[in-house]
């Protein structure tokens, strides 16, 4: 007796494996949600390692306030583990920035970004540049007044200052000679130069011939110097060699001080003006006056 002649004799049994082909195909159902779902949790779930990696970073931030212009040394700086991944800019080792500029204020605690250092002390601006107990100041000048425009920020200069005779009550009347009494004095001497015009460091050898102004680092009893002789004279200045640290004597020099010794003329020889004989002829011009002599 086959299979269909004993179903139709004993339906029981036709229900019977209908219920098992039922139990079959849930079970297959299950397995493969189960599958699924293993699949996906294992897919999500990071290793140990690349969970270290993706969410912690340690990061090289400030140990100290660091102030715009301090060189970085390594008490500056320390690390921290932060629970997130490397902020874009920072730094995850310190050796690399030792030395550099901080070319802003960097807070305690605080990390370190790329676009706050920088390798050259100019990039913190002038204030960074001036010496400690010293001061800033410019002068004004024109392109005679610094070497031709050879002038460069980082080279140490002596300042000269001219005084016209006006600044000594010269007066000369109608019809008088009066003498020149300007007079030019070694005001100060091996300066600073912070910059020249805006340039603050010489990253290349053009000359600068546009600059107006020349900024350098004074000490504060000089600034009251420097002030007056840029409102009253006229500012000179002259570049040394960064190996001559010798100071000259300062003195103040006239007009007279440019002609010629007395010591040096013959006392025998007789001007050659006084064996010219003829009518003399006084010409006035303005308040300035010129002596002639005519034959007779």
């Amino acid at each position: 007796m086959n299979l269909a002649q004993r179903i139709q004799q004993n339906p029981m049994l036709l229900l019977g494996l209908g219920v098992v082909l039922i139990l079959a195909a849930l079970a297959l159902i299950w397995l493969n949600l189960s599958a699924r779902n293993e699949a996906s949790r294992v897919a999500a779930t990071p290793a140990a390692g690349e969970r270290d990696m993706g969410t912690t970073a340690e990061v090289v931030v400030a140990a100290r306030d660091i102030l715009r212009g301090e060189s970085i040394s390594a008490e500056d700086l320390t690390l921290r583990r932060m629970e997130a991944p490397a902020p874009s800019g920072s730094f995850a080792k310190s050796a690399g920035l030792i030395g550099r500029i901080a070319t802003s204020d960097i807070g305690t605690s605080q990390i370190v970004f790329s676009d706050s250092l920088s390798k050259e002390p100019s990039d913190a601006g002038v204030a960074a540049l001036v010496p400690e107990g010293q001061r800033a100041f410019s002068l004004r000048v024109a392109e005679e007044d610094i070497v031709g425009g050879f002038l460069q920020a980082g080279d140490r200069v002596d300042v000269f200052a001219t005084f016209p005779g006006a600044v000594y009550g010269q007066q000369a009347g109608i019809g008088q000679s009066g003498e020149d009494r300007s007079k030019s004095a070694l005001l100060l001497q091996d300066m600073q130069v912070l910059a020249v015009g805006a340039a603050l460091s010489n990253k290349g050898r053009e000359v600068n011939a546009g600059a107006r102004t020349v900024t350098v680092a004074a000490p504060p009893a000089a600034l009251a110097k420097l002030a007056l002789a840029g409102r009253l004279g006229h500012i000179t200045l002259a570049i040394r060699n960064p190996a001559d640290r010798d100071l000259a004597s300062a003195e103040m020099v006239a007009l007279e001080d440019l002609r010629p010794d007395a010591s040096s003329v013959d006392p025998k020889r007789e001007p050659e003006t006084s064996n010219v004989s003829g009518h003399r002829i006084t010409i006035y011009s303005g308040a300035n006056q010129t002596i002639v002599t005519a034959p007779r």
